[in-house]
């Protein structure tokens, strides 16, 4: 069983406002014909428009099912979503409503934020003056000064334990990273 997500832009960030859980092949089949259609706006790397309309057909683990998103603008969303996936009117109109989209938006802030602080905080750069500090670091350190601090926060038990907590792709690019500053200070030893 695959879900059918509508998510809406606010602020350059896709906010969830509405999952379905529905058959592969209907998901598919939905999906499919959304994207035929002529309203249906081609993303070729342009910023997010407030308003634009998603919709996205994952599995349980949050994967894409599908090569294309179905993206609408606001104007051409409620039609879209009654026309290809079945929705009904009143559900869109609640889904869609600038008020819902706006609490939805508060509260998916403050989730991400929370998150962010538990991974700042198993990181050690949850304190303020400590960010700061690390900024300074960084802005005075060399090349090899940032490789070594890298490698020492990649291989640390609490990077490790805040991985963890991130997507397996997040876990991959940080694995070649630790595998790439490590390859960087071999040859910067030897020369």
């Amino acid at each position: 069983m695959a879900l059918l997500v509508m998510q809406v832009a606010v602020s350059g960030e896709l906010v969830e406002v509405f999952e379905k859980p529905v058959d592969d092949v209907d998901g598919h089949r939905m999906l499919a014909c959304a994207t035929e259609d002529e309203r249906v706006i081609h993303r070729a790397g342009q910023i997010l428009e407030d308003g634009e309309v998603w919709i996205d057909l994952i599995d349980r683990d949050g994967e894409t099912l599908f090569d294309q998103v179905a993206c609408f603008h606001r104007s051409d969303a409620a039609d879209a979503l009654q026309v290809h996936f079945g929705m009904n009117p009143e559900v869109v109109k609640d889904c869609l409503s600038k008020s819902n989209v706006a609490s939805l938006y508060a509260r998916h802030r403050v989730a991400s934020q929370a998150y962010f602080r538990k991974i700042d905080r198993l990181v050690d750069c949850s304190m303020v003056s400590s960010r700061q500090s690390n900024r300074r670091r960084v802005g005075d350190a060399s090349v090899m000064d940032l490789v070594i601090e890298l490698r020492r926060r990649l291989d640390g038990a609490d990077t490790a334990l805040a991985l963890n907590e991130l997507p397996t792709p997040v876990q991959t690019a940080a694995g070649q990273l630790n595998e790439a500053a490590k390859s960087y200070a071999s040859a910067v030893q030897q020369l």
